[in-house]
């Protein structure tokens, strides 16, 4: 059975299927590392002194598949300058180490698009948490990058869902307790006018290229 992948969470759920828990090295006091998990040095936390000794080697860690979220944040956390600098220190760990980018992002769409460009062509960039413009959607996909839609976007009335590539879509809870991945999937399957199990194949199937499980 194809599983269910909530591509970025907060939570350590006992549900079936595939989580990236996302830990915030320097700011959490424990990393979980039991299962598939991401890594990142939020934006809120760049001002943060971090080891990048240790930063490194749980990067290496085999459950880690992504490096983040990291990104910007113009509303809160350090100066801007010091935030640019840690994303493309991460961005730049990312490509050695082969690990696609989860992209934490919050009035500052320019400036992520004008520093992951030059990134695109070596490692896949998913901007989580997607719940902005068709417009920008369209600029963001044209540019290269993925979108994961939590239940924030996907219940959104007025949003024409198919007309995103499903090559380019994942979903997610993040920090959401009120809605299971399972139901996310049913509510976007009914938006993207298709069955939740198609749905999960394409997902799925996005998930293993993209984080290159099973050989693929």
């Amino acid at each position: 059975m194809i599983p269910f992948v909530d591509i970025h969470t907060h939570h350590l759920s006992k549900e079936s299927g595939v989580f990236l828990y996302n830990n915030r090295f320097g700011f959490d006091s424990v990393i979980h590392t039991n299962s598939f998990f991401s890594l990142g040095i939020h934006p809120w936390d760049a001002h943060l002194k971090i080891s990048t000794i240790e930063f490194q080697e749980l990067i290496t860690h085999p459950n880690c598949m992504a490096i983040g979220e990291c990104g910007l944040d113009k509303l809160k956390g350090a100066d801007l300058v010091k935030q640019q600098q840690m994303l493309e220190y991460q961005l730049k760990l990312a490509v050695e180490y082969h690990k696609p980018v989860i992209i934490h992002c919050v009035k500052a769409y320019d400036e992520i698009i004008k520093i992951c460009k030059v990134y695109h062509s070596s490692i896949p960039i998913i901007i989580h948490g997607f719940n902005k413009s068709y417009e920008l959607l369209h600029q963001l996909l044209g540019k290269g990058f993925y979108v994961s839609l939590s239940r924030f976007a996907i219940q959104k009335p007025n949003f024409n869902f198919t007309e995103i590539p499903l090559e380019k879509l994942f979903l997610e809870t993040d920090e959401d307790c009120t809605m299971t991945i399972q139901e996310i999937y049913q509510i976007a399957s009914e938006r993207f006018k298709m069955t939740q199990e198609d749905l999960k194949n394409k997902i799925y199937s996005n998930f293993t290229t993209l984080f290159k499980i099973n050989g693929r």
